[in-house]
């Protein structure tokens, strides 16, 4: 299985304050939760446009504090959306949701 959050990542960008990294992790999943909502509506609307620019944040935001398997899925639905192509978009949405999960109970 692929590695799906890179702890050097946060670490690095925390500074090494462990207290700092959960704070940074908080501040993620409650960000990520009004932008995966978002994701779904615009999913349900069929707007390719609204789909990559929301994908294209979640890729960003992700990838920034080491949730690389958020940050994967993220960028390969801003390709699809982009392409015009939202067939496998509820897919990628529901994986995101799951790792989103992942990275949620990390924060606790």
């Amino acid at each position: 299985m692929a590695k799906t959050f890179d702890q050097e990542q946060l670490q690095q960008l925390a500074g090494g304050d462990k207290a700092f990294e959960k704070e940074l992790l908080q501040m993620f999943v409650a960000d990520t939760e009004k932008s995966l909502s978002q994701l779904a509506s615009s999913i349900s609307m069929e707007d390719p446009p609204a789909v990559q620019s929301w994908a294209h944040y979640i890729k960003g935001a992700s990838a920034n504090v080491g949730a690389s398997g958020m940050s994967k899925i993220a960028a390969q639905l801003e390709s699809l959306a982009k392409a015009g192509n939202l067939a496998p978009a509820s897919a990628s949405l529901r994986q995101l949701q799951l790792l989103h999960e992942e990275v949620k109970r990390m924060a606790r």
